[in-house]
């Protein structure tokens, strides 16, 4: 208890002996983070892309050289940003590794590409997202914690999780649905939908929603205590079920932790104290 109350005292990613947490380092590409796993007998760097419910999105050659992936007769409709449709085979990933631990099955789909510049200052960033991605449905069982400074993923236990407290830490109700997580913000006394996305570079609102200025955007949590305004970029998002979404400046912002199974978000800031 000692260690514990001495660890949240001075602010610090800092866990109790017996339970260490599973710590997997993040590289960024034009700040999206990627991460390296092993499926069956192949092991790639993949995208980490918390938005919408994906569960694990592989290429074909990664498919065929992990022997270890079923790919389903059945198939994934989905519509990108920009409403373009998309329909590709449903797959299931056995004996997927990240870090040193393993996931329970895994399902996904055949990963195809869309939304990406393949040159300029973008075309780094588009090949690195041909390597696949993974999402928060493939650890269900696992809350997460990103810490963006620090460059690592922590695969968590409840225990862990458990630990997290006041005042370093602040926890906020979480959706989770097709949307992905949806944390609620008041915006200009609106209640909004905003998508944590770790697959997005920038802040952005729907137009018409709110905060038609180029200042900051006052968001705040529903309590109205924490303050989360932010630079953020007005886009159509036509057809999006959701009101905004907050990406990279957002994660850089905070220590996060999402857990899904109890629909929760933790976050701490890099200083160690969420904003009042």
């Amino acid at each position: 208890m000692r260690q514990l109350i001495l660890a949240m005292a001075l602010g610090m990613n800092m866990f109790a002996a017996h339970a260490a947490p599973d710590v997997v380092p993040l590289q960024f590409i034009n700040g999206i983070p990627f991460l390296d796993i092993t499926i069956g007998s192949a092991s790639t760097r993949v995208m980490f892309d918390s938005g919408g419910k994906l569960g694990i999105s592989l290429p074909a050659e990664t498919i065929e050289k992990s022997g270890s992936v079923q790919v389903l007769d059945e198939r994934k409709k989905f519509q990108d940003l920009q409403g373009k449709v998309h329909e590709v085979p449903k797959v299931i990933a056995n004996k997927v590794i990240v870090g040193s631990t393993l996931l329970a099955p895994v399902k996904g789909q055949v990963h195809t590409q869309w939304g990406a510049a393949p040159e300029g200052p973008e075309a780094e960033l588009t090949l690195a997202r041909a390597g696949g991605a993974i999402g928060l449905e493939a650890f269900a069982n696992f809350p997460l914690m990103f810490d963006y400074k620090q460059g690592t993923m922590s695969i968590l236990n409840d225990e862990e999780v458990a630990q997290l407290g006041l005042p370093t830490w602040r926890t906020l109700d979480l959706q989770y649905d097709g949307k992905g997580p949806v944390l609620t913000l008041v915006v200009e006394g609106k209640q909004l939908k905003f998508v944590l996305d770790t697959g997005a570079q920038v802040n952005v609102i729907k137009q018409g929603a709110a905060c038609d200025t180029n200042q900051a955007c006052e968001l705040r949590d529903i309590s109205g205590a924490l303050d989360f305004s932010t630079k953020i970029y007005r886009v159509k998002l036509d057809g999006a079920p959701f009101d905004g979404i907050l990406g990279a400046p957002f994660f850089r912002r905070y220590r996060v932790v999402i857990d899904l199974k109890a629909r929760k978000l933790h976050i701490a800031s890099i200083e160690g104290q969420a904003q009042m």
